[in-house]
């Protein structure tokens, strides 16, 4: 069992009630299958995620990359922090600049060029993110253009979310989340500390793979949050905010949170790769998507001005609220051109950590 031991005192990270039992209502798409645009576009409206079977990354890359993420963590601590380079490479416990902490430990970094800048890091870890981030990249860019499929997008546009992340442009991340088995009590009636707290992720897609340890819950539009089955053989997809910006709501970014493990059981290790678009690049729906007399939600931005709001903000804050413009929302709700696609974003629950039914 690894420590953390950067020193936080356990009392300022915040319990959560864990789900029950349920199984999670979490969509399956076989990407190989005739009809995944249509299940993909789908999954997307109704719940903003979904478990990719199929995606054809060798299971030998993601093997490899599991071991060797495993054996840096079980480093000591003064190792791994010469990997540190605030805000990327190696950290513990503190998420972001304003306070948001949870019981992991973790190696954030940019993909630039098509390689992980990882210097640091020892060169088998760093070889085996660059081969696995080079598999999921093109996971990521191949359900970019399932989603425009699916959408409805004319057959010559259907680059046009793929494009957003194209090796080069794009303003790409990875990240290795390590939950080491928490040995904080628990007061009654609560089941799991915060691994990582309830958030959206901010940019066009997030594409993870974890091991066969659970922890990770969503949120449903209801506002219910369901468990998800850990399948390291399957690779989950995000809905990020800036995909429900270009889609004009039709698909929605997902809440979700990492419950941590209790003491006694394994580690959860996860992979993460995030696919945002170029500093300078637009975000606004997309012209192909805009019925007769549909009107934007969200105000123009860029993604540079988007992320720069984003990492001053809390986890839990409703990032895409100040780039919202409720006049729009009102017109297009009684707008009959609009068809059944420009479906409107359900109400959000408050930005707290939310009971478990």
């Amino acid at each position: 069992m690894v420590a953390i031991t950067v020193p936080i005192s356990v009392d300022a990270i915040p319990l959560v009630k864990c789900a029950h039992a349920a199984a999670a209502a979490v969509p399956s798409v076989d990407l190989s299958a005739p009809g995944a645009a249509a299940a993909v576009a789908d999954a997307c409206r109704g719940v903003g995620f979904f478990r990719a079977t199929n995606h054809g990354v060798p299971a030998a890359l993601a093997d490899a990359l599991e071991e060797r993420a495993a054996a840096f963590f079980a480093l000591p601590h003064k190792d791994k922090l010469e990997a540190s380079a605030r805000p990327l490479g190696y950290g513990s416990k503190s998420i972001g600049c304003n306070g948001d902490v949870g019981w992991l430990e973790y190696i954030l970094l940019s993909v630039g060029s098509g390689s992980v800048a990882a210097a640091s890091l020892p060169a088998s870890l760093r070889a085996a993110l660059e081969e696995y981030t080079d598999a999921v990249r093109e996971v990521g860019a191949r359900v970019l253009e399932l989603m425009a499929d699916g959408l409805g997008v004319a057959e010559e546009h259907r680059g046009v979310l793929r494009r957003m992340v194209a090796p080069d442009e794009a303003d790409e991340m990875v990240r290795v989340n390590h939950y080491p088995p928490c040995p904080c009590p628990l007061a009654a009636g609560q089941r799991g500390v915060t691994g990582f707290g309830e958030h959206t992720d901010p940019q066009i897609i997030s594409v993870l793979r974890s091991n066969r340890i659970g922890g990770l819950q969503i949120m449903l539009p209801d506002g219910r949050w369901v468990p998800v089955a850990p399948d390291p053989d399957s690779l989950f997809v995000n809905v990020g905010d800036s995909l429900q910006v270009l889609t004009n709501g039709r698909f929605q970014s997902v809440k979700h949170r990492v419950v941590a493990p209790a003491e006694g059981q394994q580690s959860r290790l996860s992979v993460i790769y995030f696919g945002g678009p170029a500093p300078a690049q637009r975000i606004a729906p997309l012209p192909e998507l805009m019925r007769e007399g549909e009107r934007s939600l969200y105000r123009d931005f860029t993604w540079a001005e988007y992320k720069k709001a984003a990492y001053k903000s809390r986890l839990g804050d409703h990032r895409l609220g100040p780039f919202e413009l409720p006049a729009a929302k009102e017109t297009n709700s009684s707008d009959h051109h609009c068809s059944s696609n420009a479906v409107q974003p359900p109400a959000r629950a408050p930005p707290h950590v939310a009971t478990v039914y």
